[in-house]
């Protein structure tokens, strides 16, 4: 088995890490280095589980505001590949998504209440 170098160590690690960033799950990140690279699954699967505890390691550090960014967009992108497939089901569920998420907790902010009485919601 030949010895791979730093170099191109870093070079796959930071594939994976786009692949998964780019939307790809787990399993189909370790198959893509797998066959990309020629590596063993063991090898993929390690270098997928480093990319995953990076993304987890910079949401850590990221404030409330830029997650919600970042989660609105991945709702939004599969909204989009649900409307392109016809799966009307799911499109309804990522707007209703996007509805409690953003809209919904903002909604009686402005509502003006007797001594700050809101009703049942």
């Amino acid at each position: 088995m030949p010895k791979t170098t730093r170099k191109e160590r870093i070079e796959r690690r930071r594939h994976a890490l786009e692949i998964v960033s780019g939307g790809y799950g787990w399993g189909d990140a370790t198959k893509i280095i797998e066959n990309t690279y020629k590596v063993s699954r063991r090898t993929a699967i390690r270098d997928v589980d480093l990319a995953f505890e990076g993304i987890v390691q910079s949401l850590e550090k990221s404030d409330v505001r830029s997650l919600m960014g970042w989660i609105t967009l991945g709702v939004q992108r599969n909204i989009m590949k649900a409307e392109q497939q016809n799966n009307h089901g799911a499109v309804i569920s990522g707007y209703r998504l996007l509805y409690e998420m953003v809209i919904k907790p903002r909604e009686g902010d402005n509502k003006k209440t007797w001594r700050n009485y809101r009703g049942s919601m």
